[in-house]
Parts: C-alpha cells; sequence; structure tokens
C-alpha cells in the first residue's frame, strides 16, 4: 500500500512539472513555428514555412530548408543556418548565415553605415538591399 501511495504522488510531481515547463516556455509552436510569448522572437525549425511576421526590435532564427518569411517592422539580429531559406524584412542591424543558399532581403539598417553586420559562412548566401 505505501509503494502505490509513492507511486502516485511521484506521478502527480511529475505531471505538474512537466505541464508548467510546457505552457512557460513558448506561447505558440505550430509545425516547428514559435513566436516567444514577449514577441520578441520568431524562431522558426523545419522545411518549406512561408510565414508572416510583425516584428519590432526583437530577433529572427530560421533553421532548416526552403522556408520563406516575410517580417514587417525591424529585427536586431536575424540568425539563419540551413539551405534555401529567405528572408524580407524591413529593417535589420545584424546577420549571421551558415548553410547555403540562403538569401536576406532588407530595406534599411540601423547601422551608421547604413548596412547590416554580417557574418556568413557557407556557399551562395547573400544579404541584398532592396
Amino acid at each position: 500500500m505505501k509503494n502505490i501511495k509513492t507511486a502516485g504522488i511521484l506521478c502527480f510531481l511529475l505531471l505538474g512539472t512537466a505541464t508548467a515547463f510546457s505552457q512557460s516556455r513558448k506561447a505558440e509552436s505550430t509545425k516547428g513555428v514559435e513566436k516567444t510569448e514577449s514577441d520578441k522572437v520568431v524562431h522558426v525549425e523545419g522545411v518549406g514555412h512561408k510565414l508572416n511576421y510583425t516584428l519590432n526590435g526583437g530577433f529572427v532564427e530560421v533553421e532548416g530548408g526552403d522556408n520563406t518569411l516575410t517580417v514587417k517592422g525591424s529585427a536586431k539580429k536575424i540568425t539563419v543556418s540551413g539551405t534555401g531559406n529567405q528572408v524580407y524584412i524591413d529593417k535589420v542591424d545584424k546577420v549571421s548565415m551558415e548553410g547555403g543558399g540562403n538569401m536576406i532581403y532588407y530595406r534599411t539598417s540601423g547601422t551608421k553605415s547604413g548596412k547590416p553586420d554580417v557574418s556568413i559562412t557557407g556557399v551562395g548566401n547573400k544579404v541584398v538591399k532592396q
């Protein structure tokens, strides 16, 4: 009888902890697409997503392949890893890319030069002003 009570209490504690963790981590998660509660981070992972977001001063993270994101507003930093991803954004300050064939199209940047600070690793990655 004592073992059954102990097992029941452990199950209750584990379920409660798992539920609390899952609720606090992300507000939205659909097919590899997540946006934090504060609306400051857009995180996309997977293949073939075509998404639109509004962001004001946050971060964009893309992992995977053949994703297309259109972001109205600005991002402090865009990080892309994978192949064939495209990001269209109004304003970005910093860009980091790994992989191949990724493209970031921007209109303006908040840096003194008017161009984002760029770090590129891989082949065929480009940052292009529209």
